[in-house]
């Protein structure tokens, strides 16, 4: 129910429609579902920057691509995000009467706070009309309504008509989003002391200035989440400034204006590119730039040109929003696992590519990490540092681009050059392998590879195999302690033998389950590979590696040698986040969990976004400075769940209670 009547709508917006409204994008998956995840990722990241409200299924939310259901399907994602404590809106604009009321009729039922609507696109060839079928909507729905005025939807309504709009009782304001300038301005100059006038872009703020207006709430634009990051909100914060009066032309000169002349002149181009249809394509590809979920565009648009992603991203990279020098992330080796980002989000699917085209299949599949390797050189070596300079150009910023070395000669001054290589190409990471190196040669490799990458974010990852006896190599028992010892930030088990065999044959899984648990304790991040296939994804999953790599399970016809597919890594993705939800139960038995207990204080560790590694490093540095507090772990992946729950048992730890929240995470409190 609205906290408002129909008499009191009015009120009730001038009251809270204020400031930056932001307009959500619908994500699609590979195979051209509503990425429902990825919605309410987007959802979150937005509510950080200090948006003031939000609209879903709006123009930018491909409205008219979506069915009955999935408009209904992303209306619910909002709310339930919502709680209640966000303002939002719905886009309820339709060709037939019916299916708007029930739109307008679900809005009601699920929370929201209002409606946006439009006129119908077929047959509202006249102003009238367009007056007629608001007010039909007005007088079968209890929502404060705004109107939509866009070229878009076939009319543009005049300034006596809106007024006749904002006569109606229940229609609070108009979002004017004509382009036409003159037309802004007469609404707010003769509209705007009785209903809430919105043109969605900020020169309003300047002619609202000269000509003695003032513009509330920009309702709404897309601009906050393609200029802000959550910890530096520019844009947000100079909207809410110019709309409460105070235009900070300094601010938006010195923060916004590069990247804003930078959105008009790709607007511009997509626009006359598809002769007038908002630039969608854009809009999407530009939020993957940012970390948001996008997908791509339904048709009849198309996605943008490999080309034209190249050109936008190389253009934005310079201009987007760095985090102040104070606020910057501590460069240490185990920050990576306890911070909130992309690489620390429960069992992750590395995929080994060899060129730029199979790079952007992984991507495109939804591989969280790209490992540029060459299949060609010896057993396995490294790619080309054109080839990695390729790949980490094409693939979108946020993304992981690790570099393989793969297996290196006993020469550490060599290897730490090509390590020193890697990073420099701004690889995530940089994996070293050892076959027949003697342990001491390969523990000083790594020192000074680590010594090399000084100064840098590329991670150092040692690597031994589990077929090593074969070659008369390295005991890849010793992993754990070489990485440990070699000031590593993580460590993968891999293969050599490339012969139908796979990890599995050559390492029992309580084995690997043992090093794995052994490096999380350090805080080590952790990465199993070795000719794995999505029928090995039961074992892997009670293993829980941070990092599953593979190659040949998702190329053409499971055939390592043949290029990578993005329908096979978007499969292989799917499994693997089938058994991370619990929806696929990978345990043969529950663990059991014991009663009560006690403890002096309450500590909590929220490990929701972060690696297993990071969340049982965590809980291990906790008890050991203090082992009579209690401690609570709150955990979002069933894997890290029951890992977590096992570390207890393993350390004759105390699980209390094992609850789950509203929200789907699950607090495990244990007592030392």
């Amino acid at each position: 129910m609205p906290a408002y009547t129909k008499g009191e709508a009015q009120e009730w917006a001038w009251e809270n429609l204020k400031g930056q409204w932001t307009t959500l994008i619908t994500p699609f998956t590979p195979d051209d579902r509503v990425d429902e995840d990825g919605l309410r990722h987007n959802i979150r990241h937005i509510r950080k920057l200090g948006t003031a409200g939000a609209g879903c299924t709006w123009g930018m939310g491909e409205f008219w691509s979506l069915t009955h259901e999935e408009r209904m399907q992303v209306m619910d994602t909002l709310s339930d995000e919502a709680r209640g404590q966000w303002t939002i809106g719905a886009h309820i604009t339709h060709t037939s009467a019916g299916a708007m009321l029930d739109l307008a009729h679900h809005a009601e039922d699920t929370g929201y706070d209002l409606l946006i609507v439009a006129p119908p696109y077929m047959v509202t060839k006249t102003e009238e009309q367009v007056v007629e079928w608001v007010r039909y909507l007005a007088t079968n729905t209890r929502l404060a309504i705004m109107f939509y005025n866009s070229p878009q939807f076939g009319i543009v309504l005049n300034t006596t008509n809106l007024r006749r709009l904002c006569e109606i009782p229940n229609v609070v304001g108009v979002k004017e989003a004509s382009f036409n300038q003159q037309l802004s301005i007469e609404a707010h100059l003769t509209i705007g002391k009785d209903a809430i006038i919105s043109t969605p872009d900020e020169w309003i703020y300047w002619r609202g200035k000269e000509l003695g207006f003032n513009q509330q709430v920009m309702f709404s634009n897309t601009s906050d989440w393609r200029f802000d990051i959550p910890e530096c909100n520019n844009y947000v914060q100079f909207i809410n400034k110019a709309s409460e009066g105070h235009l900070d032309e300094p601010f938006y000169e010195t923060h916004l204006r590069r990247i804003k002349e930078l959105s008009d002149t790709w607007w511009t181009r997509i626009v006359d590119k598809y002769d007038g249809a908002l630039p969608i394509p854009m809009v999407k590809y530009w939020a993957e730039l940012m970390g948001m979920a996008a997908g791509h565009p339904r048709y009849p648009l198309m996605e943008l040109t490999p080309e034209e992603k190249y050109e936008l991203r190389r253009d934005l990279e310079p201009l987007k929003p760095r985090l102040p020098e104070a606020a910057a992330p501590v460069n240490n080796r185990t920050a990576w696992l306890t911070a909130n980002n992309n690489f620390a989000s429960g069992m992750l699917l590395m995929v080994s590519v060899q060129d730029v085209e199979e790079a952007l299949e992984a991507e495109r599949g939804g591989a969280d990490v790209v490992d540029v390797k060459n299949l060609q050189e010896a057993v396995v070596g490294s790619g080309h540092p054109n080839v990695v300079h390729q790949v980490r150009s094409r693939i979108a910023p946020e993304n992981h681009v690790s570099v393989t070395l793969g297996v290196v000669p006993s020469q550490p001054g060599t290897v730490a050059m090509a390590a020193y290589a890697a990073a420099a190409l701004n690889a995530t990471s940089v994996k070293v392998g050892f076959c027949n190196t003697d342990y001491e040669t390969a523990r000083e490799t790594l020192i000074q590879s680590r010594e090399a990458m000084a100064g840098t974010n590329t991670k150092l990852v040692g690597s031994l195999f589990a077929d090593n006896h074969l070659y008369g190599g390295l005991d890849p028992k010793c992993m754990v302690q070489l990485a440990k010892e070699g000031q590593c930030d993580g460590f993968l088990i891999d293969t050599l033998t490339k012969d139908g065999r796979n990890l599995f044959d050559f390492i029992p899984e309580n084995e690997l389950k043992e090093m794995v648990f052994q490096g999380k304790q350090l805080g080590l991040s952790t990465a199993l590979s070795g000719h794995l296939r999505i029928e090995d994804l039961d074992e892997l999953a009670r293993v829980n590696p941070d990092i599953v790599g593979v190659r040949g399970a998702v190329c053409g016809e499971g055939d390592r040698g043949k290029a990578v597919t993005w329908e096979k890594v978007s499969e292989f993705k799917r499994q693997v986040d089938l058994r991370k939800s619990g929806e696929l139960d990978v345990h043969h038995e529950p663990l059991s969990i014991p009663g009560n207990g006690s403890g002096n204080g309450w500590i909590v560790i929220d490990g929701r976004g972060k690696s297993c590694a990071g969340v049982i490093a965590a809980l291990t540095r906790q008890i050991e400075l203090d082992h009579d507090s209690l401690v609570e772990a709150i955990l979002a992946d069933a894997l890290n769940i029951y890992d977590v729950i096992l570390w207890a048992e393993q350390g004759e730890h105390r699980v209390i209670t094992h609850r789950k929240d509203t929200d789907g995470s699950v607090r495990v409190l244990i007592q030392p």
